[in-house]
């Protein structure tokens, strides 16, 4: 065995090794185990490029990678409750075992995460409320603090107005239309608020929750 070769062995029972009893890995497992069982059984390197080329076994290399790689996030999106995020290791491990070559592999997972991309940065409109609720406290606390007499001439009466008003603004003019850049049918819902992805974003009971969500509606004009 010629040393070109050698090393070659060496560098595939690496790999191999890399992902020996990972259970994240045991698809790219059994593939490089494959890949390092062509070479070591081969009596020159032509020969294995014959046996990799034949086998497909490169392509099928890549493919064990993603199908490992998906499948984790798979499970830690069903474990996290992400059913948008979910959408796209779903999506790959349909499709993964069709694709016949590299870039083809490459062109489908790219397709799907830039279109579950779109449901992922529209799904997050509904943290608008989380990052108002400070705005929304400090509009409540304007309108009804209890203030000694003496103090009440030094308050800006027409402080929660204005803040209101910049809601409803900034509502129409800058949220609105970014989120239809991506959804021209985009309606705020307020049903996902209650999902866990969004629910556990917000450390205040559900009643809180409840008057807040009616106090966001009040601020931003919906």
């Amino acid at each position: 065995m010629e040393i070109r070769h050698q090393e070659y062995m060496e560098y595939y029972h690496v790999r191999m090794k890399k992902y020996e009893n990972s259970s994240l890995y045991p698809h790219s497992y059994q593939s490089e185990k494959e890949l390092y069982e062509a070479i070591a059984n081969s009596k020159d390197l032509e020969e294995f490029g014959r046996k990799v080329e034949e086998g497909n076994l490169a392509v099928q290399n890549s493919i064990a990678l993603v199908k490992d790689q998906e499948t984790a996030r798979k499970n830690l999106y069903q474990e996290l409750k992400e059913k948008i995020r979910l959408h796209a290791p779903l999506r790959i491990l349909d499709v993964v075992d069709t694709v016949t070559n590299d870039t083809e592999l490459i062109n489908s997972v790219s397709e799907i995460e830039g279109e579950v991309n779109v449901e992922i940065t529209l799904d997050l409109f509904t943290d608008q409320i989380y990052h108002d609720l400070m705005i929304l406290e400090e509009i409540e606390v304007h309108r009804i603090a209890e203030v000694p007499d003496e103090w009440k001439n030094e308050i800006n009466h027409e402080y929660p107005q204005e803040l209101t008003n910049q809601g409803h603004k900034d509502w129409k003019e800058s949220i609105i239309p970014h989120a239809r850049n991506w959804d021209p049918l985009w309606q705020y819902d307020f049903d996902l608020i209650w999902e866990e992805r969004h629910r556990r974003l917000l450390p205040i009971p559900d009643q809180v929750l409840k008057k807040r969500i009616e106090q966001f509606k009040s601020y931003r004009g919906i």
